[in-house]
């Protein structure tokens, strides 16, 4: 219950970033004749819901964590890098069990699904394979700030996961047909897409980093404290 708590917040804290783009896209797309259907909206905020629920899960950091560790970590010799915090050797803690292997993978899995499910264009595998990298790749640098982990194992693994994830939508397509279609833009030609648009899936993400960062952090975490007089790490 707590965590799907958290969840909510953190999705709450996006909203001052998707309301403004909502309107804009809707707005965009009505002059150009490009229909936006009620499915594409409810997916596209189960997909930023998503979102926001793994950066909960991995831990990316607050705005005071960067600006506290920035020094420490770029400095004017360039990166300072503890061994203890970067991993560059791949399946390094195997030996340690398998279940952050396997749950790294399963993280990513609703991506690469998700993803050619709202946008025909993540049909290509190189598409998904690439968004998960860049997501995952995000988060880990990001953890350079807050003294987590950066590790290649969690890149690896969730590409891995976010292939599975295409794969499982390959495989389901012929069921999923009518809801693509119905979650998809709709125009008489692809050129008249419009650009907030063709790049929607980057907004999103950009967004659920945004709402980490600037309002779930800074403003909800202190709110959630105070009001159910709990600490909360994240």
């Amino acid at each position: 219950m707590f965590i799907i708590m958290i969840s909510i917040t953190c999705f709450i804290g996006t909203l001052p970033f998707l309301i403004p783009y909502y309107m804009l896209l809707t707005s965009q797309s009505k002059k150009i004749g490009c229909k936006l259907s009620i499915e594409h909206f409810i997916m596209v905020y189960i997909f930023v819901y998503y979102l926001t629920a793994v950066l909960s899960f991995t831990g990316i950091p607050s705005i005071s964590d960067i600006v506290h560790n920035s020094s420490g970590v770029i400095t004017s010799k360039g990166l300072n890098l503890s061994p203890y915090e970067v991993n560059l050797i791949p399946f390094l803690w195997i030996t340690e069990g398998a279940r952050p292997y396997i749950e790294n993978i399963l993280l990513f899995i609703p991506l690469g699904f998700m993803l050619p499910c709202i946008w025909k264009k993540y049909e290509v595998l190189w598409r998904t394979v690439l968004s998960g990298v860049t997501f995952s790749l995000a988060i880990e640098l990001s953890q350079l700030f807050n003294r987590r982990i950066t590790d290649i194992d969690d890149l690896l693994m969730n590409t891995i996961g976010a292939l599975m994830g295409w794969v499982i939508f390959k495989l389901l397509k012929e069921h999923l047909s009518k809801l693509q279609d119905r979650a998809s833009a709709q125009s008489t030609s692809m050129e008249k897409i419009p650009l907030l648009l063709d790049k929607e899936e980057c907004f999103y993400m950009a967004s659920a980093f945004a709402g980490m960062l600037f309002v779930f952090h800074p403003f909800l975490v202190p709110l959630l404290q105070l009001v159910f007089k709990i600490r909360i790490n994240v």
